[in-house]
């Protein structure tokens, strides 16, 4: 399975009202050799606790601890979460054709995307097929397949995307929707 639309609804009009309290210079620039410098931004709404000997959980920081509604959909996820942040597209970027190895179901990590600013001129190709996500779904893509993204608009494109290791609550929400 490349893609699929999991089973969460969010409203993304609160999600937009909780990022208002948020400027572009609470983001930093993205460095990934796919996107051009200064058009992909990101805000990390996670920090990592533990020693250097234990594997670390991820609690909410300060950001979010401010955003109630994210709150929220953060812990609606009975997994281990280890990225939880916003990335923002600037309009007109694209990035490009890539691989992030490891992010599939079947090697037990993946990544998924709830689109809080998108319209139909941004495209998601996924082995050059396009995924076409909506404002507060939340959708599985397996990117360990060759993917990119292009922002054709004049708007920004931004999504929270989580980074989750496939577990037995996992395995039934993916199992519920694919059966």
């Amino acid at each position: 399975m490349n893609a699929l639309k999991l089973p969460f609804e969010f409203d993304a009009s609160i999600i937009k009202e909780e990022l208002a309290q948020f400027s572009k210079t609470d983001y930093r620039d993205v460095y990934n050799p796919s996107v051009a410098l200064e058009t992909l931004w990101l805000k990390e709404f996670i920090i990592p606790i533990g020693t250097p000997d234990e594997i670390p959980t991820f609690h909410p920081n300060d950001a979010l601890k401010k955003c109630p509604y994210m709150l929220s959909i953060f812990e609606t996820f009975k997994c281990r979460v280890e990225t939880f942040r916003i990335h923002t597209l600037d309009a007109g970027a694209k990035i490009k054709k890539h691989i992030d190895s490891g992010y599939s179901f079947e090697q037990g990590k993946v990544r998924l995307h709830i689109p809080v600013y998108t319209n139909d001129k941004v495209e998601l190709l996924l082995n050059d097929e396009p995924v076409k996500m909506k404002e507060g779904e939340c959708w599985y893509c397996n990117f360990n397949i060759f993917h990119e993204v292009k922002n054709n608009s004049d708007q920004p494109r931004a999504h929270i995307i989580l980074d989750c290791i496939v577990n037995d609550w996992l395995t039934d929400v993916f199992g519920q929707v694919s059966a």
